[in-house]
């Protein structure tokens, strides 16, 4: 490397992929000029591919970045310094002879190109007496290598390396434990690890070494070693560095100042084990929270805070499905701006208070997903409780199932409730005449009394009627179709005992809606004016013109339209019915839809309840009112 003197130098980036070698080149310059290292030469960085090697002037270093550059630098006949640029320091292009280094990062490449040329500068200089490097300067220049691996096995074959420099007239062995036994697995190049024996735990200078922890420098125990007495420095608790003399060579024996710089690189070694060990613990540890956070069924988000606002970093799977968006829309975005529902924005302000004071948050919230509006239990982990914070996790567990069971128990409920009521009430009435009146046929032999009896039992039939209605329909319609309203209407009073009443069809309108419940609304409605606004129950004649009609006995009016007006005058979709009768009680005007409410001894009370579940079940709402000429009118809101 003529470079090592002053002049430039070259580095050969070398892969098939241009845009790959490219990358690495850009990656390797920026470092290296941004590095406040020692940078006194002047470095050139060339992206090229493998076949373009021949006519390249010979370079200082070569970069290889795949196994076509590998196979290039090894058949050609160049004496560059060879790096490999992979990710997997074990694999077959790491472990390679021709292989001078491994790097897997940009930085590292840079401080292992600085520590290659460094080496090659001290291996001029040394031919020259008045500059030979102390190995001191050796061991320092060495360092570079071992702060750059990334690996176990990379920082035994790196420690080794840096022997080679250091102590150039010795072979050194790095030795690990497992188990019971202390085995060598990286060797100077003069000296084949196979060559080297393993020993148990405890015996051999090896051995004693890793129980004790103590450096040492004793004779060799076995009698057939071709090594004089090796020094032998404990690494952490597993890991041993001998250096040896060959027994042929003359080497003076192992000195204070070989002691201690064995020990110093040997701690050099310890260090980088640590640092790659705290590393690949914390590597397992966020492979570990990454699989957990991408596999978890909840859709989840890792946030940090930025001017208050919740900022996505990361999401799941299941965040993508429920929410339908991709994880590039919402990177670097506040996730509020895209599920949080314009009614819950102060709420999110409150959980994002909250959060950012360290409180761990688990509440029920409503978030609009991919098939809309859905209920959450949200539980908001912050990376640090009770403190200040800006980043954490937030999982989201759909619960809507689950509350749209809670309502239907608590419908259910309160039908029960209502159904409980009518029974213990309403029911216990007629029963208790119909045994009353059998009990006095029996006693009398008067069967008039049966026909009261049997009155009492029809009325029971009808109270049971409807309460069936309510149990078997509730607020359910099933499938929809358009319907014209007069017919509808026409159908239910041909079904009804009017009583001489009259229908009058004002007006039309075609509705969507289920047939067969939107006729057993009319029914029931026609009903409850027949039966309330035509009976005993209504004014007397002196009232009746005031009421609507001129005589009380004239036969009831009923008209049905879909003519509606709010309260501004403007018109509404929907429809009415109203009669001429006796009109509904101004003090229980707002109850006359409540089960069993009912101003006729005769009457069930469930009519109008019924009728206002199947308007509620086709989304409508109803209302009662009196009538602008007397007598009752139920209005019907489609819209």
């Amino acid at each position: 490397m003529t470079s090592a003197v002053g002049e430039r130098t070259l580095v050969l980036v070398l892969g098939d992929d241009p845009e790959h070698t490219g990358d690495i080149e850009a990656r390797f310059e920026s470092e290296w000029n941004g590095s406040d290292g020692d940078r006194s030469v002047a470095v050139e960085t060339r992206a090229v591919s493998p076949d373009a090697l021949d006519v390249e002037r010979t370079a200082d270093v070569v970069v290889v970045a795949d196994e076509a550059a590998l196979d290039r630098v090894r058949s050609a006949d160049r004496d560059e310094a060879v790096v490999a640029y992979v990710d997997d320091p074990t694999g077959e292009i790491a472990t390679d002879p021709v292989v001078d280094a491994v790097v897997g990062a940009s930085e590292a490449l840079a401080e292992t190109v600085s520590w290659l040329l460094a080496r090659d500068r001290r291996a001029i200089v040394r031919s020259e007496p008045t500059r030979t490097p102390s190995r001191v300067e050796r061991l320092n220049a060495g360092m570079a290598e071992l702060a750059a691996v990334r690996s176990v096995d990379e920082a035994y074959r790196a420690a080794i390396a840096v022997a080679e420099q250091v102590f150039p007239t010795y072979q050194s062995v790095v030795a690990v434990r497992d188990g019971e036994w202390v085995e060598p697995v990286v060797a100077s190049s003069g000296t084949p690890v196979e060559d080297c024996n393993r020993v148990r735990v405890g015996t051999g200078v090896a051995g004693r070494a890793v129980r004790t922890g103590d450096t040492s420098i004793a004779p060799n125990p076995n009698p057939d070693s071709r090594f004089d007495a090796p020094l032998t420095v404990p690494v952490g608790d597993d890991v041993v560095f001998q250096l040896a003399a060959d027994a042929a060579g003359g080497t003076d024996e192992f000195d204070d100042a070989d002691r201690r710089l064995a020990e110093l690189l040997g701690s050099h070694l310890e260090e980088t084990l640590d640092r790659i060990a705290v590393t690949e613990t914390l590597r397992a540890e966020r492979d570990r929270l990454l699989a957990l956070f991408t596999n978890v069924p909840d859709p989840a988000i890792a946030y940090d805070y930025a001017d208050g606002e919740p900022v996505v970093r990361q999401v799941n799977d299941a965040f993508e499905t429920t929410f339908g968006y991709e994880a590039d829309a919402v990177l670097g975005e506040s996730i509020d701006e895209f599920i949080v529902p314009p009614d819950a924005e102060s709420e999110a302000d409150d959980l994002n208070d909250r959060l950012q004071r360290g409180q761990n948050v688990r509440r029920e919230v409503t978030r609009v997903t991919a098939d809309g509006p859905r209920h959450f239990i949200l539980h908001v982990i912050p990376i640090h409780l009770d403190a200040a914070n800006a980043a954490g996790y937030a999982i989201y567990t759909d619960v809507t199932e689950r509350r749209e069971r809670e309502e239907m128990l608590r419908r259910q409920n309160e039908r029960l409730d209502e159904f409980a009521s009518i029974v213990s009430h309403d029911l216990r009435n007629p029963l208790s005449v119909a045994e009353g009146y059998v009990d006095l046929a029996r006693e009398t032999g008067d069967l008039d009394h049966l026909d009261r009896a049997a009155a009492a039992i029809t009325r029971m039939d009808e109270l049971v009627a409807d309460l069936l209605s309510l149990a078997r329909q509730g607020r359910a319609v099933g499938e929809t179709e358009s319907v014209s309203l007069s017919d509808v209407a026409r159908e239910a009073w041909e079904s009804v005992d009017t009583d001489g009443a009259t229908l009058t069809v004002e007006s039309d309108v075609t509705l969507e809606a289920s047939r067969t419940r939107l006729r057993e609304l009319f029914e029931n409605v026609f009903r409850n004016s027949v039966e309330h606004g035509s009976t005993g129950s209504r004014a007397e004649p002196d009232d009746s013109v005031e009421h609507g009609r001129d005589s009380a006995d004239d036969p009831l009016s009923v008209r049905m339209g879909a003519t509606l007006r709010g309260d501004d005058g403007t018109a509404v979709d929907g429809f009415y019915v109203e009669d001429d009768g006796t009109g509904l009680p101004e003090d229980d005007i707002d109850r006359v839809f409540e089960s069993g409410f009912t101003t006729d001894e005769s009457g069930t009370g469930l009519g109008l309840a019924i009728s206002k579940r199947i308007a509620e079940a086709h989304g409508w709402a109803v209302e009662a009112r009196a009538a602008e000429g007397g007598g009752a009118r139920f209005e019907f809101r489609t819209a």
